[in-house]
């Protein structure tokens, strides 16, 4: 859990009293850790005290001392622009002030009262010792997708994934454009497939609100846009599991995407870690990279910086490597064959061949290192003489660097040592006095505390009186609330229903005049049908209901009048001359009529055409034509029935000449026939 350490540390320690704004007690080391500055101060005016003396690093045993919840220490952090170090480790590991105070020999034991422990907060921050907070920032995911499947195989099927590849490619330009406007920081993954781009992922490092202020989901035919949180701001602790004298300095390897690998190496070579997940965010990345140490080299296998890969470093002050140049392929396998290591995908290999090759610029200066260090008889880290020479020192300068450090230590301890024989005896006094003072202080605090848990229990008592009165004038409302919805609902749905019923009772409606209308199609259809399947000697009676323009009109536009045809007239009472002239011009070769009264100037007129004018009594049998639009008849009957009209009009002696010829007639013929 070592950490560097860079300027001045105030170390701090809660002092029990009011909770709305907290008294701590303070102690400020120098960049040599000695200590300048020591009181008590109160927690609104600590962020000027930090900006007035230049704080770099604020420490203390358990940062919810500072503010109670999350949401306020990233604000407070945002504002201070300090690291922030939990010097007892990370939550669910973390270890008592006193137990690591007597662990570093920075205290001899007993109870520490808030100066004490906010000076050993302060110095185990200086020794690099705790974890330290983070605040990571929001996330948010941009999903462009299909909206629906292709289904199979086709000129069409390709011809609509073409369409469907080149509007997702145009959106994600347009999503692009837009972000690029708005100065957020994004990156992308995309998805090829075998007619284009088939999907993208866009991770924008900004706030879900935010980023739906600017790009709006959507749901259409060909694609849809998603928008998503993937990770929300939140603290992150970072350290090593356990606490240790050495800090392992690590390399690794990430190659960033929709799935996204991660390799971490040591700085001998060796391979601790290899994993890929599907929005491994930046935190849990992070998160996972600090369970093996601290990371000073970020790789990635290709030259075009990804902004992923950016902001980790910036997080972490880790420098960063890329290749001058892509790795093909079959290099990468070539170098994963060598190793005769198993990955699971082609994000772990990338991930993988990318610390590999950050591990190669650097690993003849390393083993150079350790074999300078083989020859030196001193206990000197190689860790930090490579993490020193991989943020710009020489060899020689890093190593005078370490022996700096090594002797510098050994020099405080010394000091100390001589310290506490001198000053053994006088210590105990002092210590005594304090003990003393300590205890007097501790029984007026008590006191004062059990006077505020009086007040208190009172105060809570009249909370939970108003608490359970609000709670009855809730009930009360919510019953109210609950039934003028449910009056509302029953107005909506009665007029809803009323409305449906309306709209039925119009449907019906419709739907008889339809099948009216379908049924009067069907019957002139099938009138048609006969008309064109009749015979050569077959006749067709076509009805009409009057002698009006209007009835022929609506005769000839359904069934058509055309020359030796027969029309039925219901009532020719209104039958003027042009009516019988158009028939007559159509070439219609009788007229039968129901009423005996054709008026006179249309009768002339079909006399003078010859065109013979019948009743219904004149065929055999007697014509119904009453339900039918059409009727066919034989030639014969029309015939018999003309000459049995001839026959009506006769007087009775030419009527009777007329059968006894026509028998005659016939009996000439069938003598004829006989002898024939």
């Amino acid at each position: 859990m070592k950490h560097e350490r860079k300027g001045y540390v105030l170390g701090i320690d809660i002092i029990p009293g009011d909770r709305k704004d907290p008294k701590f007690a303070y102690v400020v080391l120098n960049e040599n850790g000695e200590k300048i500055s020591s009181g008590e101060i109160q927690r609104s005016t600590l962020l000027n005290f930090i900006r007035e003396h230049k704080i770099k690093v604020l420490a203390l045993d358990n940062i919810f001392e500072l503010y109670p919840s999350t949401r306020e220490i990233i604000y407070f952090l945002k504002l201070a622009k300090v690291r922030l170090i939990q010097v007892t480790g990370p939550p669910g590991k973390a270890q008592k002030l006193s137990h690591i105070g007597r662990m570093y020999k920075l205290w001899k034991g007993g109870k520490l009262s808030p100066h004490d422990a906010a000076e050993l907060a302060a110095k185990l921050a200086w020794s690099g010792i705790g974890s330290e907070v983070k605040v990571f920032e929001d996330i948010t995911e941009i999903t462009i997708s299909r909206t629906r499947s292709l289904g199979e195989g086709g000129q069409h099927q390709a011809k609509y994934a073409r369409i469907i590849a080149s509007a997702i490619q145009s959106v994600v330009k347009e999503i692009e454009d837009t972000l690029r406007k708005h100065n957020m920081s994004f990156d992308i993954a995309m998805r090829e497939g075998d007619y284009g781009v088939k999907g993208a992922k866009i991770y924008v490092y900004e706030p879900y609100e935010k980023v739906r202020g600017v790009v709006n989901e959507y749901h259409g035919n060909l694609f849809r846009i998603e928008v998503k949180p993937l990770e929300k701001e939140r603290l992150i602790f970072t350290g090593q599991d356990t606490l240790s004298d050495k800090k392992r300095f690590l390399i690794c390897g990430i190659d960033p995407g929709e799935t996204t690998g991660l390799a971490i190496l040591d700085l001998s070579g060796r391979i601790l870690h290899i994993s890929s997940k599907k929005e491994f965010g930046l935190s849990n990345i992070l998160e996972t990279i600090y369970t093996y140490g601290k990371p000073v080299l970020i790789a990635t296998d290709v030259p075009k910086l990804p902004q992923f890969i950016e902001r980790i470093c910036r997080k972490t002050g880790a420098i960063l490597h890329v290749p001058k140049q892509v790795i093909g392929v079959s290099e990468k396998n070539e170098i994963i064959r060598q190793l005769g290591i198993k990955v699971t995908n082609t994000h772990e290999r990338d991930a993988l061949v990318a610390a590999l090759m950050a591990y190669k610029k650097y690993q003849k200066v390393f083993q150079k290192i350790d074999k300078i260090l083989s020859y030196i008889p001193f206990d000197l880290d190689p860790n930090e003489i490579k993490r020193d020479i991989l943020f710009g020192l020489s060899i020689k300068e890093a190593i005078y660097r370490a022996f700096e450090r090594n002797i510098t230590s050994l020099l405080r301890a010394e000091e100390k040592r001589e310290k506490a024989i001198i000053t053994g005896d006088q210590r105990i006094l002092e210590e005594n006095k304090k003990l003393h003072e300590r205890i007097v202080e501790l029984e007026n605090r008590i006191s004062f505390l059990e006077r505020e848990i009086d007040t208190l229990q009172q105060a809570l008592r009249e909370k939970e009186k108003e608490i359970s009165k609000l709670k009855d004038e809730i009930f009360l409302e919510r019953q109210k609330y609950r039934q003028k919805i449910q009056h509302e609902l029953e107005k909506i749905k009665d007029k809803h229903v009323k409305e449906l019923e309306n709209e039925v009772s119009n449907l019906r409606l419709k739907l008889y005049r339809y099948q009216r209308k379908v049924e009067k199609l069907s019957r002139i259809i099938e009138n048609l049908l006969r008309i064109i399947k009749k015979s050569s000697s077959e006749i067709v009676i076509k009805r009409v209901e009057s002698l009006t323009r209007e009835a022929i009109e609506k005769l000839d536009k359904t069934y058509g009048i055309v020359a030796g045809d027969v029309l039925y007239i219901v009532n020719p009472s209104g039958a003027g001359e042009n009516i019988a002239k158009t028939l007559v011009n159509r070439g219609i070769k009788a007229i039968i009529i129901e009423e005996k009264t054709l008026p006179e100037p249309a009768l002339q007129v079909f006399e003078q055409a010859s065109i013979p004018i019948l009743y219904p009594e004149d065929f055999d049998p007697a014509l119904n034509i009453e339900n039918e639009d059409i009727m066919i008849i034989s030639s014969k009957s029309l015939e018999k029935a003309i000459k049995n009209a001839e026959l009506r009009n006769m007087s009775e002696e030419e009527r009777n000449y007329f059968i006894v010829m026509e028998i005659i007639d016939e009996y000439r013929k069938n003598r004829k026939k006989m002898f024939e």
